[in-house]
């Protein structure tokens, strides 16, 4: 709801207004009345070329002028649906000759009266309001086209108008003439219902010409603005994860070069998902819906003017003033891959993203000594990256002139990041020393239900039974924003996380069957010696041992028994495939040089395998259609179960000789199999992986074992050696210059700042205190036995010990140590309460 203020305004313009007239007419002014002479402030047209200097990228420049078309599409309420809101952007084609490039943009929008054309080109004049709308006509349209090039055509119709309203506006030629007046032709239009904008820029400027020709450009400013106006572009049912229409999006067109703009829609998990998270259920989206108090918005300088009885504003004193409602509403969620850089919030101003992917609502400043602390993401945030996303809608909120930012230092945007994220730290241990109550913000809620990225349904992150599928989870994001079907939803994503899940409790471990397929073996007998055939008989009352009934005098006829049929090629793969799990980090698209691209689909099957002779084997292939390649492993081969050998090296190796028989090439089986390797990189471990994933886990130990320190600070502190405590004072004093390290030895807070050596001298000291589920999971006081008990803080207190080896050792690692180092990882991570770490 809006109300004007502007009654004292008019009244001031009116005794301004007389005061100039008795002056012109020589009328003698009164002793308090002073006299008034004129000052021409025109600037020189000069001006509207200078605003070409400052600095708008392409995209930009394009936006500017999209805003003003979705701002008359946003103010329609009257618009039917029998002609969706549309505009259409061209730019210069590769082979347009050097000065006849131009760029377009054309809306369908309703068009505007001759007082609204005048004004709307007017050097910066506003047609919108400050408040409520995308653009602000005069200076953006004035900034945009200055950019773009020195001579502008803008042309508007209304329906039922009869004529076109047509202006040029010449900068070269403004400046000659030294004013601002340009004329205004009309042309009549063919259709009295036609009605929109158009804006023509010619004589582009030389710095853009040349990109714009470049057919690279148009795709990537397509991207761009994919991006910036995705929740204007989207339909109201193109986000699932998001049934509220008012958050879904709004359907407007937009096409560049006549390719439509795509919305680069948010790949996130849907709200129907969630994790345990101390005793409660968190969703994969949160939403944010917040009333703030209605406040003045002041129509000339922007400022906010809070209370019930303003009259003019407090930083210009105008009394344009508008009361206008103040609301905070999105959502944030969990992204369904990581990424170390696509991820973050985006803020919206009245559709439009003004930030894209921001992490600062990740960083927390200590308002007591202006540090800045990132927090997010922990685990895995050098190599894997975050997957905290969100939309948040901030239409109250003022922006920078080049709309690339909000201001930051209003209240107003203070006030919204608090609700995004909280005033106190994400991290519960960091929140409890800075003295603040848990993060209970949306923000807050995510990082901590969701800051691990384990494998599995737990945190939502597809696996494979060994490990997490990063990268593939990246590579399905990819084909969902191509449009696949199969990828919109997040059911890919969920089966994958799933099938680790059943893995690794041994839901889908392969059992070894009798082959039914053809070969010397194939008699299709029970193990009674009975077949299948014997048993149709018997269920039928025809089986060849039944006797005759009493009385009767004639023999019962026998039945020929039928024979099995050979199977069949076709239905030897559809048996492979029935009862068969897909390997996914191995199913994708695999492109090798020379040899082409080619579709694999990899599973493993719990049916024993034959070659094409018959032969037993431990994996196969075959080419479907479209030269599309199955490959079936049998996990359960002797091969894989005897020599521990790995079913992914034999399925390469099936794959690289398919490309090679496929090819008809004579490149050695080694090296394509090499070069598949390569492209599965969710198949690598690297020394710095594995850095980071032991910090990962030790940082999950350290809040474990704060928890415990908490209330036995003092017997832990002293079952440390010297050397254990002197390297955690060190630590402390580097990473927490201020921390009091007497009262962190008395209170707990020396936890954080203990090698791993150190957590391996507390278990060996306080088993009763640190295992049977309070940090670690193994058992300690079940076990009667001494020695039974020994084994069992023994075996914590190794992997801890190798752990702490391999942190401390920078040197080069060998291929066999950093295996060693993943296994001892993968053992470990078992061991880690999960009570205590989330």
């Amino acid at each position: 709801m809006v109300f004007a203020r502007g009654a004292k305004a008019s009244r001031a313009l009116a005794r301004d207004r007389i005061k100039r007239a008795k002056w012109e007419a020589g009328v003698s002014l009164s002793a308090n009345e002073t006299s008034i002479e004129s000052l021409d402030l025109t600037p020189s047209p000069r001006l509207l070329e200078v605003l070409g200097d400052i600095p708008y990228k392409p995209w930009q420049c394009l936006a500017e002028l999209v805003d003003n078309a979705f701002d008359d599409f946003l103010s329609d309420k009257d618009r039917g649906p029998s002609e969706p809101p549309a505009v259409q952007v061209t730019l210069p084609k590769p082979g347009t000759a050097d000065g006849d490039e131009f760029v377009c943009v054309a809306d369908n929008g309703r068009g505007m009266s001759l007082e609204q054309f005048e004004r709307s080109l007017r050097a910066g004049y506003s047609l919108n309001s400050r408040y409520g709308s995308l653009g602000l006509f005069g200076m953006g349209f004035n900034i945009a086209t200055a950019n773009l090039g020195s001579v502008t055509e803008v042309r508007t119709t209304r329906s039922g108008d009869s004529d076109w309203l047509i202006a040029e506006i010449d900068f070269r030629e403004m400046q000659r003439q030294g004013s601002f007046t340009v004329p205004l032709r009309r042309e009549p239009k063919a259709d009295p219902y036609m009605h929109g904008t158009e804006v023509m820029v010619r004589q582009l400027r030389a710095d853009k010409r040349a990109p714009l020709r470049r057919q690279q450009v148009a795709t990537t400013i397509r991207e761009q603005l994919g991006r910036v106006y995705s929740y204007l572009l989207r339909s109201r049912d193109a986000l699932p994860e998001l049934p509220e229409t008012e958050l879904a999006g709004r359907g407007f067109g937009l096409y560049v070069n006549g390719t439509v703009v795509r919305p680069r829609l948010p790949c996130v998990w849907s709200s129907s998902r969630t994790v345990s998270y101390q005793g409660s259920e968190i969703s994969a989206i949160q939403r944010i819906d917040r009333n703030l108090t209605p406040a003045w918005a002041c129509q000339d300088c922007g400022h906010w003017n809070r209370g019930a009885a303003v009259e003019s504003c407090t930083e210009c004193e105008s009394e344009n003033l508008e009361l206008r409602e103040r609301r905070i509403i999105g959502w944030v969620g969990i992204q369904r891959y990581l990424s170390t850089s696509d991820f973050g919030i985006d803020f919206l101003r009245n559709g439009r993203k003004i930030l894209i992917s921001d992490q600062s609502v990740f960083q927390w400043e200590n308002p007591d000594t202006g540090e800045t602390m990132v927090e997010y993401p922990i685990e895995l945030g050098a190599t894997q990256g975050g997957r905290i996303v969100g939309e948040i809608h901030l239409d109250h909120v003022p922006v920078t002139y080049q709309k690339n930012d909000f201001k930051r230092d209003s209240l107003d945007w203070v006030t919204a990041l608090n609700e995004v994220r909280g005033e106190g730290p994400l991290q519960p241990m960091k929140a409890k020393a800075q003295g603040y109550e848990a993060n209970g913000s949306p923000v807050g809620r995510l990082f901590n239900a969701f800051r691990r990225n384990d494998a599995g349904t737990k945190c939502l992150i597809p696996g494979d039974g060994s490990g997490p599928l990063h990268e593939k989870a990246r590579n399905w994001a990819s084909l969902f924003r191509k449009g696949l079907p199969e990828y919109q939803t997040d059911d890919k994503w969920y089966e994958a996380a799933q099938q680790h899940d059943d893995i690794k409790q041994g839901k889908h471990k392969p059992v070894s069957r009798t082959p039914r397929g053809p070969g010397p073996k194939h008699d299709n007998r029970r193990e009674d010696g009975s077949s299948a055939a014997d048993d149709l008989l018997d269920r039928t009352g025809l089986g060849g041992d039944s006797q005759p009934e009493e009385g009767s005098d004639r023999q019962q006829p026998t039945l020929p028994i039928p024979q099995p049929q050979p199977e069949t090629e076709e239905q030897r793969y559809a048996r492979y495939r029935q009862n068969a799990r897909r390997i996914a980090d191995l199913s994708s698209v695999v492109s090798v040089a020379h040899l082409g691209k080619r579709s694999i689909a990899v599973f493993d099957t719990p049916e024993p395998l034959v070659d094409h002779s018959g032969r037993s084997t431990p994996c196969v292939s075959h080419t479907l259609r479209g030269n599309a390649i199955e490959v079936f492993v049998h996990g359960d081969h002797e091969v894989f179960r005897e020599y521990g050998r790995d079913p992914r090296d034999y399925a390469i190796i099936e794959i690289a000789e398919a490309l090679r028989a496929l090819a008809n090439t004579d490149d050695s089986v080694a090296r394509v199999a090499a070069e598949v390797t390569e492209q599965f990189r969710d198949q690598r471990f690297t020394e710095a992986a594995l850095r980071e994933r032991s910090d990962a886990l030790l940082g999950r130990i350290r809040e474990g074992m704060s928890g415990v320190a908490a209330s036995h600070a003092a017997a832990l502190w002293a079952s440390l050696g010297a050397e254990e405590k002197q390297a955690a004072e060190r630590h402390a004093a580097g990473a927490e210059p201020r921390l009091v390290w007497r009262e962190a030895t008395e209170n707990g807070s020396f936890i954080p700042h203990l090698r791993p050596e150190g957590f391996a001298v507390l278990v060996r000291a306080h088993p009763a205190l640190l295992l049977d589920g309070t940090v670690f999971s193994t058992t300690w006081s079940t076990w009667n036995d001494q020695e039974a008990r020994y084994r069992q803080v023994e075996r914590i207190a190794r992997l801890l010990g190798t752990v702490g080896e391999f942190v401390a050792d920078t040197g080069g690692k060998t291929r066999l140590e950093l295996a060693m180092m993943r296994l001892t990882l993968d053992v470990l991570e078992g061991e880690i309460s999960e009570v205590n770490t989330q």
